[in-house]
């Protein structure tokens, strides 16, 4: 079958959805997030269990995700045995049809490793951060939060063929 596009539409003949819109521009740049600023969607610790993420953007799979402001999740309760590896991610989801920022509780143990990203058809994440959770903790410190950001395995910046993209 062959397929082209995009065509104005003449009465109704062309009809393109997102993922055709997607398909292209995934084609063209790469998944990962924009570096305009050195804090864009930099993990910090929040208030208690709690961490921030600074505005920024990122790029999915030919979707685009923009955080305008500091968004605060939480973190689950602390185990009193183990400590953990909690990873912070930008979740692309297919089947809600969004991208949001999710936390990826890790299994506490005695050496805890960090929760593993998905990476399907249907759910795509970009690791920004990973949060370790010591036992019987009650507040996120500085020094236990690692930016994952410019790691290319877990995330890694927006490039295109031409040059790298700033939004």
């Amino acid at each position: 079958m062959e397929k082209s596009g995009f065509f104005n539409s003449s009465g109704g003949d062309r009809v393109y959805s997102a993922t055709d819109f997607a398909a292209y521009f995934g084609k063209l740049v790469s998944n990962g997030i924009f570096f305009a600023v050195a804090t864009n969607l930099q993990v910090t610790p929040g208030s208690g269990m709690a961490v921030s993420v600074a505005a920024g953007s990122a790029w999915i799979n030919g979707y685009s995700y923009v955080n305008t402001d500091v968004l605060e999740l939480n973190l689950a309760t602390a185990s009193g045995v183990n400590p953990r590896i909690d990873r912070i991610v930008v979740r692309f989801s297919a089947v809600e049809r969004r991208i949001y920022l999710a936390v990826l509780t890790g299994i506490p143990a005695e050496i805890p490793v960090a929760p593993a990203l998905t990476r399907s058809n249907d759910t795509y994440e970009l690791g920004i951060a990973e949060i370790v959770v010591l036992k019987g903790s009650v507040a996120v410190m500085a020094l236990n939060v690692a930016d994952t950001r410019l790691n290319t395995a877990l995330c890694g910046l927006v490039n295109s063929l031409v040059t790298a993209v700033y939004e």
